[in-house]
Formats: C-alpha cells, structure tokens, sequence
C-alpha cells in the first residue's frame, strides 16, 4: 500500500512538472513573462488535460480542424510498437551475444568488445541513413525493393525503424551485460556451484542471468528516456505519424502536455512495476 501510494505521488508530480514546463514554453512563444499571464496558462493547460475530449488541433497542410482523440491514440500505438519490439529484440540479441560471449576464447572476447565498442558509437541517424541509401542503391542495381523505408498513409512500417531503434540499446545491453557477468563470476555463489562441479552453461542461465536481469532492471530508467529520445527522430525520418508529429507539427501546448503524459506516465508505470516485482523477489527494496 506504501509502494502504490508512493508511485501515485510521484506520477503526480510527473504530470504536474509536465504542466509546468508546457506553461513556461507557451511564454517563450507569447513573449509575455508576466505571473498573470504563467497562471492563465497554467490553468488553461491543467482544464484542457482534464478534459481532453474537448481538444482539436488543426492539420497544417490541409487546415482541417479535428478532435485530438481518438487520433493521437493511434499515433501513440503506433510509437509503441516501434518502442517495444525495438526493446524485444535488443533484449533478445544482447542476450544471444552474451551467451557467446561466455564461451568464447579470450582473444575472441576482446574482439568481440572493440566490435561492439565501434557499433556502439555510431549515432542513430548515421544508421538510418546508411539503410536508407542502401535500400535505394539495392533498388537501382536489381529491382527488388528490400523492405519500403518511408511510411506513407497506406503503408505504415514498423519493423525496420524497429530493428534500427534496437541497434544501439542492444550493445548498450550487451555492454552492461559483460561488466554484470565479469563482477557475477567472483562471487562466493559461482565459486561454490563450479566446486559442485555444474557445468559453466547451468550456472549461467540458472543462477547468474538472474542476477543480470535484475541488474538490467535497474538501468531502465535511462535505457527508455535514450530510446525515446532516438524514436522522435526516427519517426521524423521515417515519416512515421507518431507521438512526434504532436510534439513538432501540432505544437500547442495542451496537445504537447497530453503528447509527454502518453509518453511518460505508462512507461513510469511500468518501470514502478518492474521495481515492485523485483523487489518481492530478492526481498530487499530495488530503485529505479
């Protein structure tokens, strides 16, 4: 009862540095810093989130005047598809790395490390590029069209920004992995279950990737705001009708203040409920 009380306070405090920081943004662009003017706004702001059944923006290339729901619901499934199955597979190849990581030789293990290392520092928008123009290339020298790398009305795509959102928080995984596993293998624990004589594969995946996961979980925090912050350029490039086209083309305020709750508050709940979970299992109190 203390842990949901706790999470609804600070997802109260979310929403209302949201409010503040919209409140102060629509001063910039009125040019008008009086306190009068920041608490109209604020309030305006505040009855609009309340209310939002009553909120329209206006489309900036036919000027057409529409309800913001259910409309931005479908953006926002749209981002989240994108943002979870890029999750998923980065989830997934950092894990399959690991595991051949594990067994490999030493020499093996440092190449692998300067691979990763290099990948890793590659921007998102150098990948998207890259792909975008090898699609094209590919396209002129045989024909085939690989995979459609813009989304248009009739065709929205998910899987290829996908798969490039993963690229990076997989060796961002993959390197925490490795520090993760390197300080597990000196532990009484491991030590204890080799003198047992359990082959290296059962200790791994019964006892050590436990203890990685759990130490995953607590990097959440800054895994998701990274991704989210690489998902807005994304769907820009892409041309993906997103959360991004209610933050950048549909900018008023009340719409960027409801836009940031969609973003924010369900993945604020979901790591509270990760840390809930995690918590309950290894008995002592987990922060994310």
């Amino acid at each position: 009862m203390r842990f949901v009380s706790k999470t609804m306070f600070e997802m109260i405090l979310i929403i209302i540095g949201i409010i503040l920081v919209s409140t102060t943004i629509s001063l910039f662009q009125m040019k008008d810093f009086s306190l009068l003017t920041f608490g109209n706004n604020f309030v305006t702001i505040t009855t609009d989130i309340i209310s939002p059944q009553n909120l329209v923006y206006i489309n900036p290339i036919s000027d057409v005047e529409r309800n913001l729901f259910p409309i931005i619901l479908n953006a926002y499934f749209s981002s989240a598809q994108i943002f979870f199955l890029a999750l998923i597979i980065s989830l997934f190849i950092s894990l399959s790395m690991i595991v051949l990581y594990f067994s490999a030789s030493h020499r093996l293990k440092k190449s692998i490390e300067r691979i990763g290392f290099i990948i890793s520092s590659l921007p998102d928008i150098f990948l998207i590029v890259i792909t975008q123009i090898f699609v094209v290339w590919f396209f002129k020298q045989t024909g085939i069209l690989v995979f459609d790398f813009v989304a248009t009305m009739d065709n929205h795509i998910v899987l290829v920004p996908a798969i490039i959102l993963s690229v990076l928080p997989t060796f961002f995984f993959f390197s925490l992995m490795i520090s993760i596993l390197r300080e597990e293998e000196g532990m009484a624990y491991v030590e204890l279950a080799k003198s047992k004589g359990l082959k290296k594969y059962r200790i791994l995946f019964i006892h050590m990737m436990r203890n990685i996961l759990i130490s995953l979980t607590t990097h959440g925090k800054h895994i998701t705001w990274f991704m989210l912050s690489n998902l807005l350029v994304l769907e820009y490039l892409f041309n993906v009708f997103g959360v991004t086209s209610f933050l950048f083309s549909y900018n008023t305020s009340s719409i960027f203040t409801v836009t940031c709750i969609l973003l924010f508050v369900p993945l604020f709940l979901i790591l509270k409920t990760l840390q809930f979970t995690f918590s309950q299992k290894i008995g002592s109190e987990l922060n994310l």
